[in-house]
């Protein structure tokens, strides 16, 4: 559970540097770097740390760091403040039951489970490739055995 507090801590000092918009012009569309840059800074901040985590273990495959860095783009116009995915993280953790659960709470669950989807399709308006769009659309998918998912999947809940 102390990761939690890490991410919790990591999301409110979140920054992108110059080195991280230089990063992200070597990967990146302008019109993914506009949908990028729609996301909140703690979930840009997240994003980046997954590619660069990506990165490091698989320098060559820049596709798999374009997916990184666009992995989240479907909590674009969410709910999902810092603060109310802390309150996700806390009502599944105590397993309440979601009739029990605040509306606001409710809609953040629901983002959160749907944003591979919407990534998925607000991508596909920008003719992405497939390959991002598979891995933007499966990366919470835990029975996923394609090993970039996987690899995703680890820098994703590293950070």
């Amino acid at each position: 559970m102390f990761y939690r507090v890490k991410q919790f801590y990591n999301g409110l000092m979140a920054k992108v540097t110059d080195e991280d918009k230089h990063f992200l012009n070597q990967y990146l569309t302008e019109t993914e770097k506009e949908l990028f840059f729609q996301l909140r800074l703690s979930e840009q901040y997240h994003s980046l740390n997954v590619a660069y985590g990506c990165l490091l273990e698989t320098p060559q495959n820049t596709k798999l760091i374009k997916a990184a860095l666009l992995h989240d783009v479907g909590k674009v116009g969410t709910n999902l403040t810092l603060i109310n995915k802390s309150f996700v993280v806390v009502a599944k953790k105590l397993n309440i039951e979601k009739k029990y659960l605040p509306a606001f709470l409710k809609k953040a669950i629901e983002d959160q489970l749907s944003h591979p989807q919407r990534g998925y399709e607000l991508l596909k308006k920008l003719n992405s490739e497939e390959y991002v769009l598979n891995i933007v659309l499966l990366h919470h998918q835990s029975d996923a055995t394609e090993r970039d998912i996987k690899i995703l999947q680890k820098y994703d809940d590293l950070h």
